[in-house]
């Protein structure tokens, strides 16, 4: 049984090292205030300097500076929870009104209806309050109605609803400190 004679390591990268590392000695060896492609017979002969760098690990430098390009635009990422029950409400309602103009676009082949409040119904649309059991106010959870104009009219009163019952956002806030203790394991308040 033969075995192989053995063979230099060969990178996954094949000629791309040698090349990246020519083009990067060409870059280093051009003067600043001169263009690349100025004077090329000038040329050092690039396969001795890649030859001595191919087993040295260097990094490509980049052609911008990074941080000074992104630094102005730094800010503070927002904590979880930042925003009002009353403002994620509202969010969460004009996601109803994106996804009731999707279903009004092309009802056949609307395919969001887990993300959805509202569902054809015998006799219309039945529209829920939310996806969680929130009392809008005398037991107010659920109604059906004729049309899908009708739809857009209710989520438009439940808005202003949200915005100006102070007993809805005590419903809105309960419900919150309610799926919180859930997700965290504790019992809910």
């Amino acid at each position: 049984m033969k075995s192989r004679p053995a063979e230099p390591a060969k990178s996954i990268w094949g000629n791309l090292v040698v090349d990246l590392k020519q083009t990067l000695a060409m870059e280093q060896e051009t003067p600043a205030g001169l263009p690349a492609h100025q004077d090329c017979a000038e040329q050092p002969d690039l396969g001795s300097v890649a030859a001595a760098d191919r087993n040295e690990a260097t990094a490509p430098q980049p052609e911008f500076q990074f941080l000074e390009k992104w630094i102005a635009k730094k800010a503070e990422r927002p904590k979880a929870g930042s925003q009002g029950v009353v403002e994620a409400f509202l969010a969460r309602l004009d996601q109803q009104k994106t996804l009731l103009a999707e279903f009004q676009a092309d009802p056949d082949g609307f395919r969001r209806w887990r993300s959805a409040w509202f569902r054809k119904v015998a006799g219309g649309f039945g529209v829920s309050v939310s996806h969680d059991r929130i009392d809008a106010g005398g037991g107010l959870r659920y109604v059906v109605v004729d049309t899908l104009d009708d739809v857009s009219r209710f989520l438009d009163d439940l808005r202003h609803h949200a915005q100006t019952d102070t007993d809805f956002q005590q419903a809105l806030e309960a419900n919150r400190v309610h799926r919180a203790a859930r997700l965290v394991g504790g019992k809910a308040v």
